[in-house]
Order: C-alpha cells, then sequence, then structure tokens
C-alpha cells in the first residue's frame, strides 16, 4: 500500500488538529470561567446575606410621614415615597406633582418627609418642588 501526502494535505490536516485543540482549551476555559463566576455571586450573596443579619433592621428605610404641597393645601406621598424607596438603604426622591398630584397649583410647593432607619430616631428631609431630597440609612 502505497500512500502519498501532499504537503498542502498535511498543513491541512495540522490546521484542523490545531484548531480542535484550541477550541478545546477555550471551551474548557469558558467552563472554567463560567463556574468561577458562579462562585463568586454565591459568595458575594451570602456575604450580602450576612452583613445584613449583622446590621438587623437599622438600615431599612421607613417613611414615617411624606407630605408634598404648602400649609394650607397638601396630599400624602407617603405611599408613593416608600413604594419608591423598596428595601434601599439610601435613595433620592424627586419633589414634583407625580408624587400626590398637584395640591396647591400655581403656587410653589415642599415635599416634607420624615423616615426612620429601621428602630432608629427620625430623621427629616425637606426640599422645594424641582428639587430632590436624598433619605440615607447606614
Amino acid at each position: 500500500m502505497n500512500i502519498k501526502f501532499s504537503s498542502k494535505g498535511i498543513l491541512y490536516a495540522l490546521g484542523f488538529i490545531t484548531l480542535s485543540a484550541m477550541s478545546v482549551t477555550a471551551f474548557a476555559q469558558s467552563r472554567e470561567y463560567q463556574r468561577g463566576y458562579d462562585q463568586g455571586y454565591r459568595d458575594g450573596s451570602e456575604a450580602q446575606s450576612s452583613q445584613d443579619q449583622q446590621r438587623g433592621p437599622v438600615g431599612r428605610i421607613i417613611i414615617e410621614k411624606a407630605n408634598y404641597g404648602i400649609r394650607e393645601a397638601s396630599c400624602d406621598a407617603r405611599d408613593t415615597v416608600q413604594r419608591a424607596v423598596g428595601r434601599r438603604r439610601n435613595l433620592s426622591i424627586a419633589a414634583n406633582n407625580e408624587l400626590c398630584g398637584d395640591p396647591a397649583p400655581n403656587r410653589p410647593k415642599q415635599l416634607y418627609v420624615e423616615y426612620r432607619c429601621g428602630d432608629g430616631p427620625a430623621l427629616r428631609a425637606r426640599t422645594r418642588e424641582g428639587g430632590t431630597v436624598t433619605l440615607t440609612c447606614r
């Protein structure tokens, strides 16, 4: 049996073998990367849970009052602000008519917020219409 190999055929075969080896290596690296990524995500989630348990309820913002308007005409924006806050520990809220409507048309209004950080003391924040108020718990 007489088999002839051309230099072109040998180059094609070597190229195919090289590409196959590279794809196997790349696949193995991407699987390893995915495992590392997943483990890092789990580690981060566990660390956050541990940190939250150590802090307890102190850091969560609880809205006690939120009024938008003027002294003679205001609306209760408490539910809207609490929904915006959710479970965050800090948030900026814009003072505008989207909070609870326009209780005093053509008059400059204010947003007044009274909140607590978990069981902590009451904190207050105030801003004029068009401004923002930042609520922060640490």
